[in-house]
């Protein structure tokens, strides 16, 4: 449960037995603990236990994205939108020790997630699949991206849109498996941290090159790029089959959430 990314955690207070419980409860205070030693925390949680909670209405929870999950005509697309958003309100929440039914997540600059209550914190969404990643942070920013660790991303002319030269100088020395791996954390590091900065796809991925600088959490790996200075790069495996990264700006260099948007 406790590699670069918690989980996968299930809603607080889904049936259990005993040690399943106790299991959750140990990762929500795993994800606290990581805030308050690191700054941050990254969990995730699986699609089928998130997509509904009775007694959380969807319009309230999806908030800025209401139209976008009644519009959306695919169950699998409605429950992600609704799990993540619920997975995100209950990660803010362990992380500011704080009631779930008060953490209110808005839509930031960029479009964004943002959190407007409790005040200090940030929050990164992504989700693939059948799994829901979340990044919390205090007091500076963060952007998560996942992505499944085999998809293909070695086909011709791809990796040269997203890759900086001395990056694919080093992948060209790689065996063919080998290399679309590193081409999958290369990519989800670069995801995330466009979404930290909210400028999404606008950002030239290629211009953002990484390096492997040492050993994370369980098999994790930290990176540095000198395009970002003072920023942490995680990547790691999650869920066994996905590949999870994450971007954490230097402390203070944070904005506030403004106020909620109309749907």
């Amino acid at each position: 449960m406790t590699g670069i990314s918690i989980g996968p955690l299930p809603p607080p207070g889904a049936a259990g037995h005993g040690g399943e419980t106790d299991r959750a409860d140990g990762g929500w205070r795993c994800v606290r603990g990581r805030v308050l030693h690191d700054g941050h925390a990254v969990c995730h949680g699986l699609l089928a236990d998130w997509a509904a909670a009775p007694g959380v209405p969807a319009k309230e929870l999806s908030g800025a994205d209401w139209a976008r999950y009644r519009s959306a005509r695919e169950p699998a697309v409605r429950g992600r939108l609704f799990g993540s958003r619920l997975l995100a309100r209950h990660a803010v929440a362990a992380a500011a020790a704080a009631d779930p039914a008060r953490a209110e997540l808005v839509r930031g600059e960029g479009g964004r997630p943002a959190v407007r209550a409790p005040a200090g914190f940030d929050v990164s969404i992504s989700h693939t699949g059948d799994l829901l990643v979340v990044g919390v942070a205090r007091g500076r920013r963060i952007g998560v991206d996942t992505e499944e660790r085999d998809r293909p991303l070695s086909m011709p002319l791809l990796p040269e849109k997203f890759c900086h030269p001395e990056e694919l100088a080093r992948l060209a020395r790689l065996p063919a498996e080998a290399r679309n791996r590193a081409l999958v954390h290369r990519w989800t590091l670069k995801e995330a941290y466009a979404k930290a900065l909210g400028v999404g796809l606008r950002l030239d991925l290629s211009g953002v090159p990484f390096v492997v600088c040492g050993a994370a959490h369980g098999d994790g790996l930290r990176w540095r790029s000198p395009a970002a200075p003072g920023w942490r790069f995680v990547s790691g495996p999650a869920a066994r089959r996905f590949v999870v990264a994450s971007a954490v700006g230097p402390a203070g260099r944070f904005t506030e959430a403004g106020p909620r948007m109309s749907a």
